[in-house]
C-alpha cells in the first residue's frame, strides 16, 4: 500500500490529475496511510474553508471565485464535503453539479467527499498534503454548514470565509453561531433580496460591541453569486487577508498549531481503534467482578502491546 502511494505522489509532483485522484482516493480508502505524509504542507496553496448555512449559494459563489481565479492564470483545488449517500455511503454530489462549469477548466479540480467525520480522521491533512504537492495556488474546503460539522475544515484552513444570506431565519440567531468567533471574513451572497442591509447592520454591531477584540473585524461583502456581482472583490480581500496575515505572522503560528491539532487527531483516532478492536475481540465478560477484572488487566496488557509495536513502528519509519 505504502509503495503505491509512493508511485501515486511521484505521479501528483509531476502534475499527472489522474495520480491526483487516484492518490486521493487511496487516502479516503485506506486513512492509516496518511501518516506516510508530512503533518505540515509546503506552504504553497492558500487553503480557505467555506462555511454556511445551506441554501447560502456557497457552491455558486465557489465556482465564479474559481473562475476568477484562472482568469489570473492560477489553479484552485475545491473539495466539497458533501452529505453522505443513505445507499452507497459516498458523497452526495451536489456541490459537484452547482460547479460543473468552472470544474471544466484544466486548472480547476473539484472533488466531494462524503462528510463522515473530517475531525476524527488523518485524512484531512493529507489531502491537503496532497494537493499542496500538486501545486495548486488555492485549495477552498466547503462545509456541509456553518455548525459544529464546519469547526475541523476551518481549524485547519489558513483562512475561514463565512456565507450568509438574508431570510434564513432570526438574525439574533445568525449572530450566537459559532463560526462568527474565527470568520477572517463574511460574504453576504444573495443581496439583491430584501435584509441584506439589515443583516450587514447586526453583524457590524456584534463585531463592533461584542466580538472578542484580539481577533481582528472580519471585512463584510455583498455578492450576487449567481450573477457574477462582488466575485473580484471576494478573491481581492482573500488575497490580502492572506498577505497581511503571512507578513504579521499571523499564518505560520495558525499553520502550526492546525499541524499540532491534526496530529493530535490522528493519534487519538489510532489509538482508539485499537482499543475498540480490542474491547470486540471476544465474547463479553459476565457481570462478575472477577471476570471483568481479568479481562481489563488482559485488555490492558494487549494495549500495551499494540503501543509497543506502534512505537517500533514508528522509529523505523524516521
Amino acid at each position: 500500500m505504502s509503495q503505491d502511494l509512493g508511485n501515486l505522489l511521484e505521479g501528483v509532483r509531476n502534475r499527472d490529475r489522474s495520480s491526483l485522484a487516484r492518490a486521493l482516493s487511496l487516502l479516503e480508502r485506506y486513512p492509516d496511510v496518511a501518516h506516510l505524509l508530512p503533518r505540515e504542507r509546503g506552504g504553497h496553496a492558500t487553503v480557505v474553508a467555506v462555511a454556511g448555512p445551506p441554501g447560502a449559494g456557497k457552491s455558486t459563489l465557489l465556482g465564479r471565485v474559481a473562475a476568477e481565479i484562472t482568469m489570473r492564470d492560477m489553479s484552485v483545488a475545491v473539495l466539497a464535503f458533501d452529505p453522505v449517500s443513505p445507499r452507497s455511503g459516498g458523497a452526495l454530489l451536489g456541490d459537484r453539479i452547482r460547479m460543473l462549469d468552472a470544474a471544466e477548466h484544466p486548472n480547476v479540480y473539484v472533488r466531494s467527499i462524503a462528510a463522515r467525520d473530517p475531525a476524527g480522521s488523518p485524512v484531512l491533512p493529507a489531502l491537503l498534503a496532497v494537493l499542496d504537492l500538486y501545486g495548486f495556488d488555492f485549495v477552498f474546503l466547503e462545509a456541509v454548514g456553518a455548525g459544529q460539522e464546519a469547526s475541523p475544515l476551518l481549524l485547519a484552513a489558513d483562512l475561514a470565509l463565512l456565507v450568509l444570506v438574508p431570510g434564513l431565519g432570526d438574525s439574533v440567531q445568525t449572530l450566537k453561531a459559532g463560526v462568527l468567533e474565527i470568520a477572517d471574513l463574511i460574504v453576504i451572497n444573495k443581496s439583491d433580496r430584501p435584509g441584506a442591509a439589515e443583516l450587514v447592520r447586526d453583524l457590524s454591531a456584534y463585531y463592533r460591541l461584542l466580538a472578542d477584540t484580539s481577533h481582528p473585524v472580519p471585512p463584510i461583502l455583498q455578492t450576487v453569486g449567481s450573477e457574477g456581482q462582488g466575485i473580484t472583490a471576494v478573491l481581492e480581500a482573500i488575497t490580502e487577508l492572506r498577505d497581511r496575515y503571512a507578513a504579521s505572522g499571523i499564518l505560520e503560528e495558525r499553520r502550526r498549531r492546525a499541524a499540532t491539532r491534526l496530529w493530535q487527531h490522528t493519534l487519538r483516532t489510532r489509538c482508539l481503534r485499537i482499543i475498540d478492536e480490542l474491547l470486540n475481540d471476544g465474547p463479553a465478560p459476565d457481570d462478575g467482578d472477577h471476570e471483568m477484572g481479568t479481562r481489563e488487566r488482559q485488555l490492558y496488557r494487549k494495549l500495551a502491546e499494540r503501543f509497543a509495536l506502534l512505537a517500533a513502528s514508528s522509529d523505523d519509519s524516521r
